[in-house]
């Protein structure tokens, strides 16, 4: 991994702004992080990274004397930096600005930054180096929200609800919001039990839907997952906020019936194939591997694959 690099140039500009410039230059420290020097009273120590692709990113919240610094004086720092990185062969500059130093996004703005996404605590901005039109990646373009379809094989009821604030209170199944880092298996056993009260174990995915444009989305694109789960316990006790019926139902009769959703209805057929002809006709299952990433690990879902084509080495 490369040492983060140091811009002197931040130094330089800054310096002359806030004190007087220091005589010393940079120098490498042997297992330090990056070259290091003792700035001056008054001067703000801005770094920023290299990463693997040839982009720059900086990171305000680790700076000291930012508190110090106005937006006219960062403006002028931010724009000669950017000059280095360009007689660099730099191709990006990621810029991270925690929401208390807001006031520097009009700065970089007017040097040409762009947002490229916000979290509960800071915006990201970006500005292209390189050749040609931008070639840096979009920000999450998904949300992803996932439904449990709660059958109990004996009895063949499933569980449905209606929420309480939708225009037409149709049957469908409970669900929401997949959490960061959450397994779509435990969103829709966590949500089912929120919803309803009804405990589940998670058996397999059903069915993905993508639509773009969705109004719920925030105008981004969303995928609905369903899977299927299988009950653990039975006495619903739904929460009144968000739900305004729930019951077990006749999977037959949620297959027929007009008063619920396109969705719903599909897949309360595929269950019904599925619980006639076989849950391994319809059902995904999942599979942990590891991923390229040292020490990382995914989830993988496809149809279930013989054990002997798991460990087989070729093909005859």
């Amino acid at each position: 991994m490369r040492p983060p690099l140091s811009l002197g140039r931040w130094q330089a500009v800054l310096s002359r702004t806030y004190g007087p410039r220091p005589s010393a230059g940079y120098r490498w420290v042997s297992g330090a992080q990056g070259y290091v020097r003792n700035p001056p009273v008054g001067a703000c120590d801005l770094q920023g990274e290299l990463d693997r692709f040839g982009g720059i990113s900086v990171r305000l919240a680790r700076l000291d004397a930012l508190d110090r610094l106005d937006a006219a004086a960062f403006q002028k720092g931010l724009q000669a930096a950017v000059q280095q990185w360009q007689s660099e062969g730099r191709t990006a500059v990621w810029l991270h600005i925690p929401i208390l130093q807001s006031r520097f996004i009009a700065p970089a703005a007017s040097l040409g930054f762009y947002f490229h996404h916000a979290e509960s605590d800071s915006s990201t901005l970006t500005l292209w180096l390189g050749e040609g039109p931008s070639r840096l990646p979009g920000y999450a373009s998904h949300q992803v929200g996932v439904a449990g379809a709660v059958f109990d094989e004996s009895t063949r009821k499933i569980l449905v609800v209606q929420d309480r604030n939708k225009l037409k209170n149709m049957w469908k199944f409970p669900g929401g919001l997949s959490e960061p880092e959450e397994d779509i298996g435990d969103t829709a056993v966590r949500e089912v039990f929120e919803e309803t009260g009804i405990k589940s174990e998670f058996r397999s995915l059903l069915s993905i839907r993508q639509q773009h444009t969705n109004p719920g989305a925030f105008g981004k694109s969303d995928m609905y997952i369903i899977c299927r789960l299988k009950p653990y316990s039975f006495t619903i006790n739904f929460c009144q906020h968000e739900c305004l019926r729930c019951e077990w139902m006749d999977l037959n009769d949620l297959a027929k019936t007009e008063n619920t959703t396109p969705i719903t209805s599909r897949v309360a057929r595929l269950l019904l194939y599925g619980y006639r002809e076989g849950f391994d006709k319809i059902d995904l299952t999942v599979e942990e591997l590891p991923a390229v990433h040292t020490g990382l690990f995914y989830k993988l879902y496809h149809k279930e694959l013989p054990e002997n084509y798991k460990t087989m080495k070729g093909i005859d």
